[in-house]
């Protein structure tokens, strides 16, 4: 009875874990924020070189947020920047 019981517990904790991370896996965008690399753009601010990262926040599959975080990536090159950023 003990050895069902731990045969029990054991799958148990195996199913858990592998529901568990397929589910919070990266890939499966079910939960967080999602960083999308190829709708990022990077422009100049105030003579500082900016990078937006664009990023999405799911809930089981279903899209509750998007927007831009923004990298600041110090002073512009010499000859200025070709594109600015609306201050």
């Amino acid at each position: 009875m003990l050895a069902n019981f731990k045969f029990n517990l054991a799958a148990i904790v195996i199913t858990g874990l592998i529901v568990t991370a397929s589910i919070t896996a990266p890939f499966t965008k079910m939960f967080g924020k999602q960083y999308e690399e190829n709708k990022d753009f990077s422009c100049c601010q105030k003579d500082q070189l900016v990078l937006h990262h664009y990023y999405t926040v799911h809930i089981f599959w279903i899209k509750v947020a998007d927007g831009f975080t923004e990298e600041n990536l110090g002073k512009a090159v010499p000859g200025g920047c070709n594109i600015r950023c609306s201050d």
